[in-house]
């Protein structure tokens, strides 16, 4: 028990010290406003990402960053069971990014994947898919502006 109590005050001991701050403290410091100048690919997860961007943008700001992007969504058969029927998809989402600020060009990829099993009821698929489309679109978009942040 002594133990314990040593190791916890020695722990938020050092963590005072050490100059911690978490990652996502920039996030919300984005002092720009964002245009989307474009998008390809799935219409879903790209509207969605869009109104992430929106969100965070500061339309008063002078500095622009461009940004443009393809969004490629795909559903892969992983499993089949003994009689040929499918029960396990791969939901795959490939994001490219092209970002322009002033007189610079940056390309950033992200890639997500998740795997889940077939549902008896095809509408309680379709709206399982769905969510796994939003929940793609808020990881991707909470990736990029974490880029942009720390790149800022």
């Amino acid at each position: 028990m002594l133990k314990k109590i040593f190791f916890i005050i020695l722990s938020l001991n050092l963590l005072n010290h050490c100059d911690y701050k978490p990652v996502y403290s920039k996030q919300n410091n984005i002092n720009q406003k964002i245009v989307v100048e474009g998008f390809n690919g799935d219409k879903d997860i790209n509207n969605l990402i869009v109104n992430n961007l929106k969100r965070i943008s500061k339309e008063s700001s002078k500095n622009n960053i461009n940004i443009s992007f393809n969004t490629v969504y795909t559903k892969k058969i992983l499993a089949k069971n003994d009689k040929g029927t499918i029960t396990d998809y791969q939901s795959n989402v490939e994001t490219t990014f092209l970002i322009t600020k002033k007189n610079s060009t940056e390309n950033f990829v992200v890639v997500e994947k998740f795997n889940f099993q077939k549902m008896s009821d095809k509408y309680e698929e379709k709206n399982y898919e769905r969510d796994i489309k939003k929940n793609f679109a808020s990881s991707i978009s909470q990736k990029l502006i974490l880029r942009l942040a720390i790149v800022e």
